[in-house]
């Protein structure tokens, strides 16, 4: 089988070891479906050789009585290969080089009689090929920086495996990308596929759920196809997007149970297999981590945890910058980026092909002017919206300075509002806690006390609220109210001690219990109250620094 590369179907008689190729097929050979029936008989063993184990039909692979991953070959086995062809031998180091090799190369040398005048530089490098222009690479993309040390660690120990220094299980194979929807989760896993020279591999769970009917059976045979793909290559990255879908085991509907364990469980064995070969990358993308199985984000599957936020003031011009093939500079930009403090990767993608085209319609290059032109129709907020917006966020600011759990508060609010955006952020406080890592009770109910601010300064200044602080997730009431579902059902800290659900799990699928409800609710109006009366205490100070917020737009406060 070795010399003929696996292209021929072995049989023995009744009173031999039957065995079986998987993966590669002559034209002589069987279909799968028969090879598999005839296979298998109870009074004999059968041995099954593939390429990789999710070449296999399940039902095989669960009939298996025991399974065997055989590593490739190295520099020793190409050598014994050698004398039981008759071949001359050669030095280790040859013998090594040559082991690189793709699966036809080895076979091939191994029956050449001599290797003595063998120019060894006619050798490709694995996973070192060239590729077609597919697009941009890490390293000529702007933004990323959260995800960029991990990725140059990544580089470098690809490079030291490509040269042989370095064995395939010490380098780090498994990551997740999360952040909100527009920050370039599958664009950086394209980019970084090109760096590292590997082959991209792009699929989603969605489109494991959407062949044929979605029956198991197809998804997981789906699955397994995108899985054999990646092991299959010498230097691939398999990208899923939409982890999230796979499920979590602990918040299975008990209908849904069967199917979505076996996903789950499908996927955990793949990964595990796919580790198991060289060369092999897996990079998970999710907008909602929290909703992920904890085994699939575990040490030794995907254990590297990248979140990509909203691009900040410098990241946003440098990427308009880029799209716009860097005739405009980062600084050209600042100007018209700062004002985009909402704006996804993908939102300044989007700019920057709008501005183009407005370009190319006066039949001119690209100037502010038409990136200026392209940029979404703003509208100016009415002074007394903009008086109330400067109350509620100046509300949080007080509520922070009076618990004491930050030291520098940093507000900024917006005085134009983005034509046909339904959800808007009018304003934003953003503060360090000092005990972010171990808070205490005290700390968090400061924290729903800050939460509350904002609508509790309105209160007090106008004798009304307004919908500022609920309407979306994200928002300040929704907010609070997981932190106050935590504080009482995760960390005991309520009436009593018991544990009742896992902090990560209150979310908006999280149906919590009469009981809980109730004492959630009494500590959201005790807050409420508290905070009231500090904005009623402070309300001279709130005017005076809300008045000073709407002619600045934004401030700093410094604890003294």
């Amino acid at each position: 089988m070795l010399l003929t590369a696996s292209r021929e179907v072995f049989s023995f008689d009744d009173f031999r070891t039957p065995v079986q190729v998987y993966g590669v097929h002559s034209s002589r050979s069987k279909s799968k479906d028969a090879e598999f029936v005839s296979i298998i008989r109870p009074e004999h063993q059968a041995i099954y050789l593939a390429p990789s184990l999710s070449a296999f039909p399940n039902a095989l692979v669960l009939a298996a009585d025991q399974t065997v991953y055989v590593a490739p070959p190295n520099g020793r086995h190409f050598r014994a290969a050698r004398r039981v062809c008759g071949g001359k031998d050669v030095s280790i180091d040859v013998a090594n080089e040559i082991s690189r090799q793709e699966a036809e190369i080895v076979t091939g040398l191994a029956a050449r009689n001599s290797l003595s005048t063998f120019d060894l530089s006619l050798l490709e490098r694995p996973a070192a090929a060239a590729l077609p222009d597919r697009g941009p690479k890490l390293s000529d993309l702007p933004g990323y920086r959260p995800a960029r040390a991990w990725a140059a660690d990544l580089g470098q120990d690809i490079e030291d495996w490509r040269d042989g220094g370095l064995d395939w299980s010490a380098v780090d194979k498994g990551f997740l990308l999360a952040g909100p929807p527009g920050t370039g989760k599958t664009l950086f896993a394209t980019a970084l596929a090109n760096e590292l020279g590997f082959d991209l591999i792009s699929t989603s769970v969605g489109d494991w759920q959407g062949k044929k009917d979605g029956h198991l059976g197809n998804l997981l045979r789906a699955m397994s196809e995108s899985f054999a793909d990646a092991g299959s290559r010498k230097g691939a990255v398999l990208f899923v997007d939409e982890l999230d879908s796979l499920g979590d085991r602990s918040r299975m509907r008990e209908d849904h149970a069967y199917y979505e364990g076996n996903v789950i469980n499908r996927f955990l064995e793949l990964v595990t297999q796919l580790f198991q070969q060289e060369g092999a990358i897996l990079i998970g993308a999710t907008n909602h981590p929290q909703l992920i199985d904890p085994a699939v984000l575990r040490s030794g599957r995907l254990e590297t945890h990248v979140y990509l936020d909203l691009p900040d003031d410098v990241e946003r011009s440098e990427i308009l910058s880029y799209h716009l093939d860097r005739i405009l500079s980062p600084q050209d930009l600042r100007l018209l980026t700062d004002k985009l403090t909402l704006a996804t990767a993908s939102d300044l993608e989007k700019l920057a092909r709008k501005a183009k085209r407005t370009a190319r319609a006066r039949k001119g290059s690209i100037t502010t002017g038409d990136v200026q032109a392209s940029l979404p129709a703003q509208l100016p907020l009415p002074e007394s919206v903009l008086h109330r917006i400067c109350v509620h966020e100046m509300g949080h600011a007080l509520m922070v300075m009076s618990s004491g759990v930050a030291d520098v508060i940093d507000i900024r609010v917006e005085s134009h509002m983005v034509e046909g955006t339904p959800i808007q952020d009018g304003g934003r406080v953003r503060y360090e806690m000092h005990n972010a890592a171990l808070p205490t009770e005290k700390d968090l109910l400061a924290k729903i006390r800050i939460f509350l601010g904002g609508t509790a300064a309105e209160d007090v200044v106008f004798g009304v609220r307004s919908i500022g602080a609920g309407g979306s997730e994200g928002s300040d009431l929704d907010q609070a109210t997981r932190l106050a579902y935590r504080f009482v059902g995760s960390y005991g800290l309520g009436k009593s001690l018991r544990y009742q659900v896992d902090a990560s799990k209150v979310d908006n699928r999280f149906v919590p219990s009469a009981e809980l409800r109730q004492e959630v609710d009494a500590i959201l109006a005790r807050e409420y109250r508290a905070a009231k009366e500090l904005m009623a205490k402070e309300k001279a100070r709130l005017l005076r620094l809300s008045a000073e917020l709407v002619v600045d737009r934004k401030m700093r406060i410094e604890k003294s």
